[in-house]
C-alpha cells in the first residue's frame, strides 16, 4: 500500500474526520441545557477527553471488500482519529475490527479501540437499555445473534458483532459504537443506495425527537443518533463510494428526491432533513454542488417526460427543495440554470425549463384528450377540455409557488430568475413572425405557463385603483432592460432613431415591479397573444383541411380500377385526416387553456395597466389622479415613441379575443382605462405610426359594442354612452380615423378602409341614441367646417362606390344565371366550370358590397338627419344630389328589373342582404332629411343625367304601393316633388334667360357658370371655389399640371368676378326689357 495518499483519500478522510464533533456529557450544563430540542441544528456540545478512532479499510476504490488492516501495519498518513462523545464512551465501547466468524473480512467501518472508564458509568442502568434499543429501532439493526430471528426485518450487523465477541464485549448499542453500526447497515443495503436505509433511520430519528424527552440524557442519546446519522447521510450524498457503493455519474440524491417521506419506507426527504443539509453548505463546500447535480438530474429526467406521464413527484420535490431559501438560491447557481442559446432546446436544456414545459399542449397530451375528435360530440368535448384546464391549473399552482419561493431566495436568485425568463423571452422573437417553424422556437405550452406564471407574479403590484402604477419606471429602457428590443417596430420611431435613443444609458437600476411589468408585457406579445392568433389562424386552416379532404374525397372512383393507385391514394387520405384530427385537438386545446376564466381576469388586469401606463407616459400626466384632455400635447415624449408597438397590440389582441370568447370576464370598472385609450390615441392619431393598430383600437370598440350571447348588450355599450370623456372625444376621434383610413398605405388599403368605416359604423349607430352625441356633433360640425366637410365627402365617395359596385354585381348574376338557364346544358364543361365559378365569386362580391351598402345608407340617413348644412354645402351638394338621382333611377327608373335575381325579394335578402323596397325607402329618406336646403333642391333639379319627374313620380307610386314609409314622410315626398319640378323650370328659364354664356365665364371642369372664380396659383386657369374645392377633398393636386395644390393656395379672381356680375346683370336687364316690351305691345 503506498505511502502516499490520493486526492480522493483526502476528501474521504476530510469528511470522516467530521465524525469526531464532541458532545457534551450527560450531567454537564450544555446536556442541562438540551431538555428541549433544537428546531434547526445539532445540540453544540462541550469537548470531551480524546479516545483514538481507527479506520481499518482497502484501498477507495473497494472499501467494503477490504480485509481489516491492525493498526501497526497503518500507514501513518492513513490513520484517521475520531473523537466521539463523552456519552459513547460512557455507555459503550467500540472495538478494532477484524475478521467475521465465517473468516470473510468484514465492512469497512470506523473502528475504536478498547472503552476508558469514565465516571459517567455512575449512570443508571436503564439508560443503558434505552439506548441500546432506542438505537436498534430507530436504526432497524440487529446485533445479537439470538435476536437475529426475532429481529428478522431489520438489518444485521455481523462485523460489528464478531468484533465485540473477540473482544469480550457486551453486544449493547450505544452511540461510541453506533458510527460502525452505521456505516456497516448503510453498506450493505440492497441496490447499492445508501440513502434507502439512510433516509428511513433519519425520519424516524425526527419522528422520535417531537417528542421532548424530559431526560436530558436520553435527549444527548437521541441527539447524537441525529448528528451521526445526518453525517452519513451527507457522506452517502457527496462520497457514496465509502459504502462500497459503484462509481456512477448519477446523483444518489435524485432519486431520494421523488419518493414521498410517507411511501410506507420512509424514504423521501423531508423539509428538516433538506434544512439540517442547507445548514451545512458552509462547512462542506460539496454539499451544495451534490444538491445542485441531484436538481440537474430531476430536470434531465423531466425533459424527457410529457404531461401524460409521472410528473408530479418532480413538481412535489421541487416544492420542497424551494421551500428552503439557501436550496432554492443555489438551484440558481446551477451552470445549466440559464445556460441554453438555442430558443428551441431551451425547455429542455435550462435547469427549470422542463418544469415550464409540461403542459396540456403537448401534441400527445392533446391526443389522448381528443382522440378521434371529428366523432366526438359537443358534451365530450366540454369535458375533455374541463379536464385540461384542471391540469393546467394543478401545473400552474405548482409553477407559481416554485417561482415565488425562488424569488424570496435571495436577492442574487432573484436576479438570475430574471434573466432566465428575459432569456427565454429573447430567444423567442420568431415566434410572431408570419410564418413560424415550431422547430426553431419554444413550444407555445412552455410560452404560455411562463406568461401565465408572470401574471401570478403581478397580482401584488396590480390594484384596481393602480396605487402602484407609479414604480412602474419608464427609466427602465435606458437602464441595460433585460428585455431585447432592438429588431421589434416601434410606436412612432424609425431604425435609426429608436438605436439613437436606446444608445443613451441612464444612471441608477431598474426596481423588481419595473422588471416584472415590462417582462410581463413581452410575455403576453411573444407568449399568450401569440396563442390566440394561431388559435384564430388555425380556424381557418381547419376549414380549409375540411374542405380539401371532402374534395379528395369525391375522386376515390378516379382509382377504384386500379389497386396500386387506391392504395396510395388511401393513405394520402389518412394523412390528410390524421392531420385534419391534430389539429381539431390542439385548437379544443388551446380553447380549453385559453377560455379559463381566473386566468383571462388577471390577463386583463395587466392589460388595464399597461392601457393606464400608456397613457401617463403619453400625455405627461399622473393618471388616473391627474385628468386627460385631447387632443395630446404635439410634441411627443421620445420615450413613448420609442416604445416597440406590441405594447399596444398586446391590449389589442388580448380584449378583441376576450370580446369574442369571453365577454363576461370584462366589467364596466375593467374596460374604463381601456376605452380612455382607444379614443386617445384615435383623437391624437399622429402618435401611432402603424394605421393598423389604430385600427385595431377601432375594433377593441367595435367588438365591445357587440351584442352578447342571450341578447345582452355589448360590454362597451354602458360605458360608450356614460363616460364624460366617451362623451367628449369619442364621436369626433373615430370620424377622424375614418378620414385617415383612406390611405393605409398597404396594397390591401381599399378593402382595408371599409372594414374599418363598416366597424365605425356599428359604433355610431350604438351611441346614436345618445342626443349628448348628437348635440356634440351638430357644434363641431359648426366649429370645424372643414373637417365635417372632409367627413361628408368620403361617405360620399363610398355610397357611390358600393351602389354602383352592388348594382353591378346584381346585373352579372343575372347575365350568368340567364346563359347557363339557356346554353348551361351544351357547353363544353370546362366553359361550364368557368362559368360557375365566376358566378360563385360574384355573388359573394355582391353580399360582400351589400352589407357596405346597407351601413352606408344607413350612416348617411343618421347624419343627414342630424347635419343637413355640412351635406348641402357648395362643394357637396351637387355630388350629394347626382348620387341620390341616379340610384333612385337604379332602383324605380326602367332599368330597375335587371337588379332581381334568385327569382324572388326573399331570396335576395337572404343571400345578398339586398332588400330594394328597404334600400328604395333609404334612399327616399335621405331625400327628405334635406328638403328644407334650397341649395340641394337646386342641386337635385340640375343633375341633367339622371333627373326626370317621372322618376319621381314613380318612386311616390312604389313608396305608397309597398307601404314603405309613414304617411307623413310620403307627403313630405311629393312636396319634395313638387320643388324639384318647381326649381327645375326656373332653372332651366334662368340658363334661358342667360342665352350663350362666354366659355371664360364657365368652370373648365363642370361647364357651369362660375359663381366665385378664384385662380390656381401654377397653372394660373380659373376655376369656380366650390368645383376646386370638392376636387381637393379627394386630390389635392391642380387637376390641369397635377402639381401640389391646398385650398388656402387659390387667389380669387376678383376682375372675372366682376365680369360675370356685369354679365348676368346685361343679360337680366335685357330680359326685364323684353318683357317690359311685351307688355307694352299687349
Amino acid at each position: 500500500m503506498s505511502d502516499t495518499l490520493s486526492d480522493a483519500e483526502k476528501i474521504r478522510n476530510k469528511r470522516l474526520a467530521k465524525l469526531q464533533t464532541p458532545a457534551a456529557p450527560a450531567g454537564s450544563s450544555a446536556a442541562d441545557s438540551s431538555n428541549s430540542p433544537p428546531s434547526s441544528s445539532t445540540p453544540s456540545r462541550a469537548q470531551s477527553p480524546a479516545r483514538s478512532t481507527q479506520l481499518n479499510g482497502a484501498a477507495p476504490e473497494a472499501p467494503a471488500a477490504s480485509a481489516a488492516v491492525p493498526e501497526s501495519q497503518l500507514p501513518e498518513g492513513k490513520r484517521i482519529k475520531i473523537t466521539p462523545t463523552a456519552s459513547a464512551e460512557a455507555l459503550g465501547p467500540s472495538q478494532p475490527a477484524g475478521q467475521s466468524p465465517s473468516g470473510t473480512a468484514s465492512p469497512a467501518r470506523i473502528n475504536s479501540p478498547a472503552r476508558v472508564d469514565s465516571p459517567a458509568r455512575s449512570i443508571p442502568q436503564n439508560i443503558e437499555e434505552f439506548e441500546h434499543l432506542v438505537l436498534g429501532s430507530l436504526f432497524s439493526i440487529n446485533l445479537a445473534e439470538e435476536t437475529r430471528a426475532k429481529n428478522s426485518h431489520r438489518v444485521d450487523l455481523p462485523g460489528l458483532r464478531h468484533e465485540l465477541l473477540a473482544e469480550d464485549k457486551a453486544l449493547r448499542l450505544h452511540t461510541g459504537i453506533l458510527d460502525q453500526a452505521i456505516l456497516e447497515a448503510a453498506s450493505h443495503v440492497e441496490k447499492q443506495q445508501p440513502l434507502d436505509y439512510l433516509l428511513p433511520c433519519w425520519n424516524r430519528i425526527q419522528e422520535r425527537m417531537k417528542k421532548p424527552d424530559p431526560d436530558s440524557r436520553k435527549w444527548e442519546i437521541l441527539c447524537e443518533a441525529k448528528r451521526l446519522c445526518l453525517s452519513y447521510c451527507v457522506f452517502a450524498i457527496t462520497m457514496p463510494e465509502m459504502f462500497g457503493t459503484e462509481s456512477s455519474d448519477e446523483s444518489p440524491l435524485a432519486r431520494q428526491l421523488l419518493l414521498s417521506p410517507d411511501d410506507g419506507m420512509r424514504r423521501g426527504i423531508t423539509p428538516e432533513f433538506l434544512k439540517e443539509v442547507s445548514g451545512k453548505f458552509e462547512d462542506d463546500d460539496s454539499l451544495k454542488p451534490a444538491l445542485i447535480s441531484a436538481v440537474e438530474e430531476l430536470s434531465g429526467q423531466l425533459a424527457l417526460k410529457d404531461a401524460n406521464g409521472e410528473f408530479q413527484p418532480y413538481f412535489t420535490a421541487m416544492r420542497s427543495l424551494v421551500e428552503n431559501k439557501a436550496i432554492a438560491a443555489a438551484i440558481t447557481e446551477s451552470s445549466i440554470f440559464n445556460a441554453s442559446t438555442d430558443p428551441a432546446s431551451f425547455e429542455k436544456a435550462t435547469l427549470l425549463g422542463p418544469w415550464f414545459r409540461l403542459s396540456p399542449l403537448q401534441p400527445k397530451v392533446t391526443m389522448s384528450y381528443f382522440s378521434s375528435p371529428k366523432t366526438r360530440d359537443q358534451g365530450f368535448i366540454l369535458n375533455s377540455q374541463s379536464s385540461l384546464r384542471m391540469m393546467q391549473n394543478m401545473l400552474q399552482w405548482d409553477l407559481d409557488y416554485i417561482t415565488t419561493k425562488i424569488l424570496h431566495a435571495s436577492p442574487e436568485a432573484k436576479n438570475r430568475f430574471l434573466d432566465w425568463v428575459a432569456t427565454a423571452l429573447n430567444l423567442n422573437h420568431k415566434r410572431r413572425a408570419m410564418q413560424v417553424n415550431p422547430e426553431e422556437v419554444a413550444s407555445d405550452g412552455f410560452m404560455f405557463n411562463l406568461t401565465s406564471t408572470l401574471d401570478k407574479l403581478c397580482v401584488p403590484i396590480m390594484n384596481i385603483d393602480f396605487r402602484k402604477i407609479h414604480t412602474f419606471h419608464a427609466e427602465y429602457f435606458q437602464r441595460n432592460p433585460r428585455i431585447d428590443m432592438r429588431d421589434e417596430t416601434k410606436i412612432n420611431a424609425d431604425q435609426h432613431a429608436s438605436d439613437a435613443f436606446y444608445s443613451k444609458k441612464m444612471e441608477g437600476n431598474s426596481n423588481f415591479n419595473s422588471e416584472l411589468f415590462f417582462l410581463t408585457i413581452a410575455a403576453h406579445h411573444y407568449g399568450s397573444e401569440s396563442l390566440t392568433s394561431k388559435l384564430e389562424q388555425l380556424d381557418k386552416d381547419l376549414r380549409h383541411m375540411e374542405s380539401t379532404i371532402a374534395q379528395f374525397e369525391t375522386e376515390r372512383q378516379r382509382w377504384v380500377s386500379n389497386p396500386v393507385q387506391l392504395r396510395l391514394y388511401e393513405q394520402a387520405l389518412k394523412k390528410y385526416r390524421d392531420k385534419l384530427d391534430l389539429g381539431l385537438a390542439l385548437k379544443y386545446s388551446l380553447q380549453a387553456v385559453l377560455l379559463d376564466e381566473q386566468w383571462q381576469v388577471r390577463s386583463i388586469e395587466v392589460m388595464r395597466h399597461v392601457a393606464v401606463w400608456l397613457l401617463r407616459v403619453a400625455s405627461g400626466k399622473n393618471f388616473p389622479q391627474e385628468k386627460i384632455t385631447l387632443p395630446l400635447p404635439e410634441q411627443q415624449p421620445e420615450i413613448f415613441q420609442n416604445l416597440p408597438e406590441y405594447f399596444l397590440d398586446v391590449i389589442i389582441s388580448n380584449f378583441k379575443f376576450v370580446t369574442w370568447a369571453m365577454p363576461q370576464t370584462i366589467t364596466a370598472v375593467l374596460g374604463e382605462e381601456l376605452v380612455m385609450l382607444c379614443i386617445t390615441f384615435l383623437e391624437s392619431s399622429s402618435y401611432i405610426k402603424n394605421p393598423y393598430l389604430k385600427a385595431g383600437l377601432v375594433s377593441m370598440l367595435f367588438r365591445g359594442t357587440l351584442t352578447r350571447p342571450g341578447g345582452h348588450r355589448g360590454v362597451l355599450v354602458d360605458l360608450l354612452n356614460s363616460m364624460p370623456f366617451a362623451n367628449d372625444y369619442l364621436l369626433h376621434a373615430i370620424m377622424r380615423f375614418y378620414i385617415e383610413a383612406e390611405h393605409t398605405g398597404a396594397h390591401t388599403q381599399f378593402f382595408d378602409k371599409f372594414n374599418i368605416r363598416y366597424e365605425i359604423f356599428q359604433i355610431i349607430k350604438c351611441i346614436w341614441p345618445n342626443t349628448l352625441y348628437r348635440r356634440k356633433l351638430s357644434n363641431q360640425a359648426t366649429q370645424n367646417q372643414d373637417f365635417f366637410v372632409q367627413f361628408v365627402n368620403l361617405l360620399l365617395n363610398d355610397v357611390t362606390y358600393v351602389l354602383d359596385e352592388s348594382f353591378g354585381a346584381f346585373k352579372t348574376i343575372r347575365s350568368i344565371q340567364e346563359e347557363l338557364r339557356l346554353e348551361g346544358e351544351s357547353m363544353d364543361p370546362a366553359a361550364r366550370q368557368q362559368k360557375e365559378e365566376r358566378l360563385a365569386s360574384t355573388q359573394r362580391s355582391a353580399k360582400s358590397y351589400m352589407q357596405l351598402t346597407n351601413e352606408t345608407m344607413g350612416m348617411l340617413k343618421l347624419f343627414t338627419a342630424a347635419l343637413a348644412d355640412s351635406f348641402t354645402m357648395p362643394e357637396i351638394v351637387q355630388r350629394l344630389a347626382d348620387m341620390l338621382n341616379y340610384n333612385l333611377d337604379a332602383m324605380a327608373g326602367p332599368k330597375s328589373s335587371q337588379l332581381k335575381v334568385e327569382g324572388n325579394v326573399q331570396l335576395m335578402v337572404e343571400k345578398y342582404g339586398f332588400d330594394p323596397k328597404v334600400l328604395l325607402s333609404d334612399i327616399a329618406k335621405i331625400y327628405i332629411n334635406l328638403m328644407n336646403k334650397q341649395n340641394f333642391i337646386t342641386a337635385v333639379a340640375r343633375d341633367g343625367r339622371s333627373y326626370k319627374p317621372e322618376l319621381f313620380e314613380q318612386a311616390s307610386s312604389l313608396l305608397r304601393q309597398h307601404q314603405l314609409t309613414p304617411e307623413e314622410d310620403l307627403r313630405r315626398w311629393d312636396r319634395l316633388r313638387k320643388q324639384v319640378q318647381e326649381a327645375k323650370e326656373a332653372d332651366d328659364q334662368a340658363e334661358e334667360d342667360l342665352g350663350e354664356i362666354p366659355d371664360d365665364f364657365l368652370d373648365p371642369l363642370m361647364y357651369t357658370l362660375m359663381t366665385d372664380p378664384v385662380i390656381l396659383p401654377s397653372s394660373r386657369l380659373s376655376i369656380d371655389r366650390s368645383t376646386i374645392r370638392s376636387h381637393l377633398l379627394s386630390d389635392p393636386h391642380d387637376p390641369f399640371n397635377r402639381m401640389p395644390l391646398k385650398m388656402e393656395d387659390v387667389v380669387p379672381d376678383t376682375e372675372l368676378k366682376a365680369k360675370i356680375e356685369a354679365f348676368k346683370a346685361e343679360r337680366k336687364a335685357l330680359k326685364a326689357q323684353a318683357e317690359q316690351m311685351d307688355t307694352s305691345a299687349d
